[in-house]
């Protein structure tokens, strides 16, 4: 029977084996079942991005930050270390911190609750009244923290190994490849909403589809000599230019000189973040994806430059990005997401290929592996269930 018969039962083709899989079941960009799934098997279990180490300088110097429904904050303690914790007062559950800011003493705004640095009760009104009370019991819950890069990023997971385990190398791969790293400075955020499930942003880590949507730049990249290639937590894509325009890109206004970047990089780290460099003078963006909703998406895209403010190139480069590039994107992924909807839809096949050429799938069967198997961890009988449209047919 055709795979895409909605009346047929359904067995997901999904595979370990890059070169047998098929992609994930089109539910899976829908059913709030993977989602909640996804939410505490992923996200909650995951490092998360929360902001820039340039923000936590001096003691008592904090950053907020939103993991789904989660919020947390970090802060630079008065003894200079680095620490982070669940954004909710222990007394009735307020909000604790909003943006960011310095506080050595963090009182919360409903019944002034006040906590230190390392989150410990410190005051609570009329605590010498009620029987029993011990300040002790009431600190602010922990929550793990580590830099990386540039950036500070959390962990929900008491028991989640440490970042720096799992992609150390990544992180000395970048700081190798990147010339000047720790000299560049924010330019700017580009918000980029997308009417898709979050899914979809990773599921283009390929260039499969360069030449059909991104003719501009197909035009000054040789993706015949890209390479892909994924390793635990991360992948790394790399894709010299065209032949006859190694000085100057048209559409992002590059003139690579001596010493710049040879090359331009598209680099992922598990699940939510993506890593972008352009050939080029020294430079980085850093794409931050976070679900909205079961099929929405906010990505937040950060650039920096060596110039403060940026250079007139810069800002070109930037806009050429958010104007172009992303917008190409964003539709086809919005087009996926009403297109997994369809009742002659179920999954496709991965087009992974020996040789790992640009147009081989096999960095997207990577994070959709990743996917696969922390929902199906989570909740076994994953890839067997049926969306609702599903179950409606049967």
């Amino acid at each position: 029977m055709p795979l895409f018969d909605p009346t047929t039962p359904f067995a997901p083709q999904f595979s370990a084996d890059p070169y047998r899989s098929a992609t994930l079941p089109g539910f899976w960009y829908y059913d709030p079942a993977i989602f909640a799934a996804e939410r505490e098997a992923i996200f909650y279990k995951s490092w998360q991005f929360a902001g820039y180490q340039a923000d936590l300088k001096e003691p008592g110097a904090y950053i907020t930050a939103e993991i789904l429904d989660q919020k947390v904050f970090v802060i630079r303690a008065k003894d200079g270390a680095l620490l982070a914790f669940h954004n909710v007062c222990m007394h009735r559950g307020h909000t604790l911190l909003e943006g960011k800011g310095e506080k050595t003493i963090i009182t919360c705004p409903f019944h002034a609750w006040s906590y230190d640095t390392h989150g410990a009760l410190k005051a609570a009104g009329n605590a010498e009244n009620v029987r029993g009370f011990r300040h002790e019991d009431f600190s602010l819950t922990p929550v793990q923290v580590e830099t990386f890069l540039h950036m500070v990023f959390v962990n929900l997971d008491p028991k989640a190994p440490s970042l720096a385990s799992q992609a150390g190398a990544f992180e000395r791969y970048v700081r190798e490849h990147i010339p000047r790293f720790d000299e560049l400075k924010f330019a700017r955020r580009d918000p980029i909403p997308i009417a898709s499930n979050w899914k979809f942003v990773f599921d283009g880590l390929e260039c499969y589809h360069c030449p059909v949507i991104h003719p501009e730049a197909v035009k000054a990249a040789d993706y015949d000599k890209r390479q892909q290639w994924s390793e635990g937590i991360y992948s790394i894509h790399f894709t010299p230019p065209r032949a006859g325009i190694a000085k100057e890109d048209h559409l992002f206004g590059f003139r690579a000189e001596s010493g710049d970047l040879p090359v331009s990089y598209v680099l992922y780290l598990w699940p939510n973040n993506m890593f972008m460099a352009r050939r080029g003078e020294p430079n980085f963006a850093f794409a931050h994806v976070m679900p909205t909703g079961l099929e929405t998406t906010i990505v937040n895209i950060d650039h920096f430059y060596l110039s403060s403010p940026p250079k007139p190139e810069n800002v070109r480069t930037m806009d050429a990005a958010r104007d172009v590039i992303w917008p190409q994107d964003t539709r086809a992924m919005a087009l996926q997401q009403l297109g997994v909807h369809a009742r002659g839809y179920r999954q496709g096949r991965l087009m992974v290929d020996k040789a790992h050429t640009y147009r081989s799938e096999h960095t997207t069967h990577h994070f959709d592996k990743m996917v696969w198997d922390a929902v199906t961890g989570a909740m076994p009988d994953a890839a067997r269930m049926p969306s609702e449209r599903y179950r409606a047919a049967e």
